[in-house]
């Protein structure tokens, strides 16, 4: 038996002061009310709480290199298409006066300027093509925040996907896992690089803040897409949570002495508590106080049982 357990079991124990115990069943117990008093129970009574309904998804960290390549290339032919067509506007009003350009220069020039925007195009084309329209419709300055925060390890760009593209349409915001926390990333259009194994067109998301560093390049963590379908549920204290043989349970008071375990079935972190959709109906009284010590008398009484 872990420590902290067999420290809560035996301070149950002594609490309980060999009061009478009667277990309801392998996932509940029976306590009088002058036990409960003394194990300090205390509960509360759950609310319907409705929180957005989200779509398990994988994340992989793209490489920005080729992405902060790419700007560089398209910043250097932009200045270079503005210099042509500067001096193209420059032999036209030119030629043809005295000491001025000769016809073929200007035509040469003409014929630079044209290059030199073609060249800016296909580049703007090759970001689009690679990166969508997300990135490729960035104003250049928004771009520029993008590529240094790509290089400072601010922000980091993920490929989400999804089996057959399902919470993809209308999705704005995506929470990638990390370890056991997760970080909010910003869905900023599609992607234009499918994953064949999902059948998943994919989304472009950009993460930021202090964690986007930890996301390093071809990391791939489960995501959660937030739909706008919200789903109802209750919200469960974080103090009536006891962990137990790998997953979470929770004491409901389901009549004046008795108490029982429940599983929590899919129990979601939020910053108040555990978001349940299953199990736990509003109006359930939850002990919210003490129920690591009720967790003790349980397991106490199913010790002297055996």
């Amino acid at each position: 038996m872990h420590q902290p357990r067999a420290a809560a079991l035996a301070i149950g124990l002594a609490l309980l002061g060999g009061a009478a115990l009667a277990q309801t069943g392998p996932a509940g117990v029976d306590l009088p009310a002058q036990a409960q008093s003394r194990l300090g129970l205390a509960t509360t009574a759950l609310t319907t709480a409705h929180r957005t309904a989200e779509v398990d998804a994988f994340a992989k960290v793209l490489d920005p290199a080729p992405l902060v390549q790419l700007d560089s290339d398209l910043r250097t032919a932009e200045a270079a298409a503005a210099a042509s067509k500067a001096e193209a506007d420059r032999s036209r009003a030119l030629v043809g006066a005295a000491g001025g350009v000769a016809a073929k220069d200007e035509e040469a020039a003409i014929a630079q300027a044209r290059s030199d925007q073609l060249h800016v195009l296909a580049l703007r084309r090759q970001l689009d093509l690679g990166w969508g329209p997300g990135v490729s419709h960035l104003s250049p300055a928004a771009r520029d925040t993008l590529v240094r925060g790509l290089t400072d390890g601010s922000i980091a760009l993920v490929h989400v996907d999804t089996h057959n593209n399902e919470g993809q349409a209308g999705a704005r915001t995506v929470k990638v896992d990390i370890g056991d926390d997760s970080v909010t990333g910003r869905v900023i259009g599609p992607a234009r690089q499918a994953e064949p194994r999902l059948q998943s067109s994919g989304l472009m998301v950009e993460v930021t803040g202090k964690s986007a560093i930890l996301l390093a390049v071809g990391l791939v963590q489960s995501a959660h897409i937030a739909t706008t379908t919200p789903k109802a549920g209750v919200l469960i204290p974080r103090s009536a949570v006891i962990r137990y043989e790998g997953s979470d349970w929770a004491y409901v008071r389901v009549g004046p002495t008795r108490f029982e375990r429940r599983l929590m079935q899919d129990p979601q972190a939020e910053p108040d508590g555990f978001f349940e959709t299953d199990g736990f109906s509003a109006g359930d009284q939850v002990v919210s106080q003490g129920a690591a010590a009720l967790f003790a008398a349980e397991q106490g009484h199913a010790m002297r049982a055996d």
